[in-house]
């Protein structure tokens, strides 16, 4: 359970530079005027990662209830950032082809 806590702090504070402007973000994507917006909605969904499981962290650490289901809770607390990188990347990408 301490890989959660921790992989949850990295999430959150990666997702924090992100906010900042201060990720680092493939080559392809840097040098455009919606850069920072890329880097600011990849923070949010950094964030949108560590918090789940940062309260997943917490609320199991008293109560065991088994590694299946703390597997697959982490599964479907990672799924709204997962959909949203998607979207993002999407959305990005078809910036960098108009330019």
């Amino acid at each position: 359970m301490e890989v959660i806590f921790f992989m949850s702090l990295f999430n959150i504070g990666y997702g924090i530079f992100g906010l900042f402007g201060k990720m680092n973000i493939p080559e392809k994507f840097k040098g455009h005027e919606w850069t920072k917006n890329y880097m600011k909605e990849l923070g949010i969904a950094d964030i949108l990662l560590g918090v789940p499981w940062l309260i997943l962290y917490f609320a199991f650490k008293q109560y065991d209830p088994g590694y299946w289901t703390v597997f697959l809770l982490i599964i479907l607390l990672a799924l709204p950032s997962f959909f949203l990188v998607i979207r993002i990347e999407r959305k990005y990408n078809k910036l960098l082809k108009k330019d």
